[in-house]
């Protein structure tokens, strides 16, 4: 599952490189065509995997429909819907962050970033009462975004969203802001994951019946969102340390990894399933964390080749998000060139 750091940057970069003239119209089509479309394809074959399509019946279409606009087809498909969200009302984002960052002064929209920081935790912290609230008002859609939905409503997301604004527009006070308060975030970071991971392994001792559920690392709690922006600061820190230091090679890998981690994203819970294969037969009666890393390595490791190879083919885009032959080529080399050295 993508992390909201990962998010975040989208919305870093989006700034960042912010044209004086927004052209709607070619950046939805592009996200269209990028993730929207990959996604649909990866929505059938999960589908068709998981439970089986239904073309021969009015009720399969209905499914396949709701599926296509839910991101209910695998548990990882949440992440696209989200996102894509944000995709579709960029542009009120857009002027809203950037009317507000014009208006007032550099130290105004600082304290402002805080006091929606905190905000942003108080709600998480209200997540059940929201949707009690918004449920009762039985309005079709919007109700439902904050009930059945709530996992994948962008409002819920929406500050992470803000942050990489925040950092985009602003990279000088960002960088200045991101070293002075490294010995707070970097021990919070440290502190909040042991506990998280405890909690964790605390719900997989003591799982019973319908099995594990993980419902206490909810991404929209406040522990873990506080966890989360930590994990913003702390993954832009090693990011820049690892541009600076890790050296051609590394640099390279780790852009070979992002050109592709869309592709395998998508695909990844079809991999696990092959793990689990190869654990059954080999792992049985290895350590139970033995077992965990394993299927997370051939997991990872079969996701990233098949998003590799998949690119490969000619419809491969269609697939994994990213072209093939010399479109592909052209695109590594440009991410490769354009890693930098100084953020």
């Amino acid at each position: 599952m993508p992390s909201r750091p990962l998010f975040s940057s989208r919305a870093l970069f989006f700034f960042y490189n912010d044209p004086q003239q927004l052209n709607y119209g070619t950046f939805v089509r592009k996200r269209v065509l990028d993730i929207y479309v990959p996604f649909a394809v990866w929505t059938i074959i999960h589908m068709a995997v998981n439970r089986g399509l239904h073309p021969g019946s009015l009720d399969g279409w209905a499914d396949l429909g709701l599926n296509l606009l839910t991101g209910k087809a695998s548990s990882h498909l949440w992440y696209i819907i989200m996102l894509f969200q944000f995709y579709l009302l960029y542009p009120l984002f857009r002027s809203a962050l950037l009317g507000v960052s014009r208006r007032f002064t550099l130290k105004m929209n600082v304290i402002l970033l805080l006091v929606a920081g905190g905000l942003y935790v108080l709600v998480t912290a209200h997540i059940t009462d929201i949707g009690s609230w918004m449920g009762q008002l039985h309005i079709p859609v919007w109700s439902d975004l904050f009930t059945t939905y709530a996992d994948r409503n962008a409002f819920f997301y929406s500050f992470y969203f803000m942050l990489g604004a925040a950092a985009g527009m602003n990279q000088r006070v960002w960088k200045t802001w991101i070293r002075k308060a490294r010995p707070f975030y970097w021990p919070l970071f440290f502190f909040l994951f042991g506990a998280l991971l405890m909690k964790g392994i605390g719900e997989i001792l003591t799982a019973q019946g319908a099995g594990i559920t993980f419902y206490s690392l909810s991404l929209l709690r406040p522990w873990m969102a506080v966890f989360l922006i930590c994990s913003i600061f702390v993954t832009y820190d090693v990011s820049v340390w690892i541009c600076r230091h890790g050296g051609p090679v590394v640099n390279r890998l780790l852009s070979s990894l992002g050109l592709y981690s869309f592709g395998a994203y998508l695909m990844h819970l079809l991999t696990l399933r092959i793990s689990y294969l190869a654990d059954e037969a080999w792992f049985v009666a290895a350590p139970s964390w033995a077992r965990i890393l394993f299927s997370w390595g051939i997991g990872t490791m079969l996701a990233y080749a098949g998003a590799r190879l998949i690119s490969l083919l000619p419809f491969g885009k269609w697939l994994a998000g990213v072209p093939g032959g010399r479109s592909r080529r052209k695109r590594m080399t440009v991410k490769t060139a354009g890693t930098p050295a100084d953020m």
